[in-house]
């Protein structure tokens, strides 16, 4: 093992005994304000905590609805802290977890040709006249053959306007973008794709794309303008489309009667360190456009259109609660 992944491995322990740590259902707020200074010490101590975070993510069974009454939210809230801990108890221990934990993201993805760190966003232009749009922290490869443009996609999102042909070069060349799920194959189109985990979501604005889920034996399935579909490596799940999927192109996340739950891990794509929502007032329903430019805007605008309150511990750690 090298320095450099043994310190990753130390501090992703470290990270995890926080989190045991802040569990505690008597932490303290020195011990918090400790945390919040371990952050603050090191890039490496945020995006470990992130790495934390995902995972308990993962883990996370508690649906953070308000329908649930006290008992119910304190004993799934039990259950849950109790499956984490199990989970970071072997990723403290140096187990196999541990090492998948910080192997995530694939190795190519730290070598892409063409990345963004969190909150960035970059605009390139292929050969034939692409526009092509990377999201926050994205990672693709564009590999060219005699024959094929190929857009690997690693990790992120991406907006792609096909072109037709730019300063002499005919678009001769078949555009393709792969994940690990598949490939997307676009017919004169404007569309997104997101890699989410296990799944990739395509979202078509202009006319028509074809998906090739990798298992399916060679089964496509076609989207028109309008729909989406989240694809795994064997099968296709198609649906109406986002409101406003590229809304993020133009600096804005638009939310249609969305529970804050999903408004707050939306957010938190695009701030470092850890923002997090209460439970209780998780499934509070929120409709807006909202900057991801200026994400505490952002969270203000929330809290001024619903009983909510911003907990700022420090700004690597921020909490909405319910100011009731």
């Amino acid at each position: 093992m090298s320095d450099t992944q043994a310190t990753r491995k130390d501090t992703l322990r470290a990270a995890a005994r926080w989190y045991a740590l802040l569990c505690s259902e008597d932490v303290t707020a020195q011990q918090k304000h400790a945390h919040a200074a371990w952050l603050a010490e090191d890039p490496a101590h945020i995006q470990a905590w992130q790495q934390v975070e995902k995972l308990r993510q993962q883990l996370q069974v508690i649906p953070g609805t308000p329908s649930l009454n006290a008992l119910q939210i304190k004993q799934r809230q039990s259950h849950s802290r109790r499956a984490v801990l199990r989970g970071f108890a072997l990723l403290a221990a140096g187990s196999a977890l541990g090492s998948l934990a910080w192997q995530q993201a694939p190795v190519e993805s730290w070598m892409a040709s063409h990345r963004t760190a969190r909150g960035e966003r970059r605009e390139y232009t292929l050969a034939d006249g692409t526009q092509l749009v990377l999201n926050t922290a994205t990672a693709l490869d564009v590999v060219e053959t005699s024959t094929t443009r190929l857009i690997r996609l690693y990790e992120g999102e991406i907006f792609i306007r096909t072109g037709q042909g730019a300063k002499g070069v005919a678009a001769a060349k078949a555009l393709q973008v792969h994940t690990e799920q598949g490939t997307v194959v676009p017919l004169g189109t404007v569309f997104t794709v997101r890699k989410q985990g296990t799944s990739t979501q395509v979202t078509v604005l202009e006319d028509e794309v074809e998906l090739i889920p990798q298992l399916a034996g060679g089964k496509t399935q076609r989207l028109v303008a309008g729909e989406q579909a989240q694809m795994s490596s064997r099968s296709v799940e198609v649906a109406t489309a986002t409101a406003q999927a590229d809304s993020w192109t133009r600096g804005l996340l638009v939310a249609v009667d969305w529970p804050l739950s999903r408004l707050v891990a939306e957010l938190s794509r695009y701030r470092t360190g850890v923002l997090r929502c209460d439970p209780a007032i998780a499934g509070l329903r929120v409709s807006g456009a909202f900057p991801i430019d200026d994400t505490d805007r952002a969270l203000q605008a929330i809290a001024n259109a619903l009983p909510v309150s911003v907990d700022r511990l420090t700004q690597y750690w921020v909490t909405l609660k319910s100011s009731e």
